[in-house]
């Protein structure tokens, strides 16, 4: 069996200098994101920096302001890109995504109405509860209907689109009857990491970690998946309990990231696809690696929208649509050509 899944799991011996290369490509990103434009900033002033003084004001600027949001940039970037690696590889269509599976969008749902109950002062804690129930919720529909006629991915792809439009109709409803809370609600909705404190950070931690690590024990069977549902079987593996297992970590990545950042597209589309070209398809391989170059990609996008219509700060949800549109319509046409 070994024999046979490394024959489709590809070239995998640049992985280790890739896994590299994005590390220091995220170290070095996120060092322009700490101290790039800090205004007083010079070479001169680390030493006070490190002091860690936070009565000095571009002390707490960089330790506490900018350093919270590359932490969690890179935590949810990583969660959002390993979420799209489990669902591309658990319905096993390259166009699966949680923005175009209800699960973005049923998280949410449930957050824009508990920010319209309750608004966005000190609640986060009650939209990253809300988040979890309303990515919950939009995952098992989708889960239920795909099942209601036999399962198949493309009665789960057409179900998590169905769903997802749903959501979103009902969101939008939402916020037209919000209107006082309008402009609130609608820059939450572009997927923002301005603003983050550590305590986003440690609710992070708490939610997207935990599941991000919890992932790296489904590569195995996700290689044995890979061959198709009945060769699974036919190895012996319970392919529901797979199944259900990866569309709980799911669940919990979206949620989480969902809840603290808002709904951030594409990144779990477009990262799965590209590690795939670079390491194959070696589940051991592709989730860290998904892992990494998800974390860079949001923080490179996240710098990007701060400096891209300077001093405006641009919502990080709209620097990755724009990204990720295209590449979602290469992606299309490409699959209708080999079709």
């Amino acid at each position: 069996m070994n024999r046979l899944l490394s024959g489709r799991q590809g070239q995998t011996w640049s992985a280790p200098f890739l896994f590299i290369g994005l590390l220091v490509l995220i170290v070095i990103t996120g060092a322009v994101g700490l101290f790039a434009g800090a205004k007083g900033l010079s070479w001169r002033q680390l030493p006070e920096i490190m002091s860690l003084d936070t009565s000095n004001l571009l002390v707490y600027k960089v330790w506490f302001v900018r350093l919270p949001r590359v932490v969690l940039a890179i935590i949810v970037g990583a969660g959002l890109a390993i979420a799209g690696c489990l669902l591309q590889g658990v319905t096993r269509n390259p166009l699966s995504d949680p923005e175009l599976m209800g699960i973005n969008q049923g998280a949410s749902f449930v957050v824009v109405l508990s920010l319209a109950l309750f608004g966005l002062e000190d609640v986060t804690v009650t939209i990253l509860i809300a988040a979890f129930i309303g990515a919950a919720a939009g995952g098992s529909i989708v889960y239920t209907l795909s099942g209601m006629a036999g399962y198949t991915s493309i009665r789960l792809v057409l179900a998590g689109v169905s769903v997802s439009l749903f959501m979103a109709a009902m969101t939008t409803g939402l916020i037209i009857l919000q209107d006082d809370k309008l402009s609130e609600i609608l820059y939450w909705m572009a997927g923002k990491l301005s603003g983050t404190t550590w305590t986003d950070v440690q609710l992070s931690a708490i939610s997207i970690v935990p599941g991000a690590f919890a992932s790296l024990f489904l590569a195995k069977q996700f290689n044995v998946f890979s061959l198709g549902e009945d060769a699974a079987r036919g190895l012996g593996q319970n392919v529901t309990r797979v199944r259900r297992a990866a569309f709980v970590l799911v669940i919990l990545l979206v949620g989480g990231a969902v809840a603290l950042c808002g709904p951030i597209g594409f990144v779990g589309l477009m990262v799965p696809h590209i590690v795939r070209s670079w390491v194959g398809t070696d589940y051991r391989i592709l989730i860290p690696m998904s892992a990494v170059a998800g974390a860079s990609l949001l923080l490179l996008a996240d710098v990007g929208g701060q400096w891209v219509l300077y001093p405006t700060d641009t919502p990080v949800g709209i620097i990755t649509a724009l990204l990720g549109t295209p590449f979602f319509l290469y992606l299309m046409r490409r699959k209708m050509e080999g079709s």
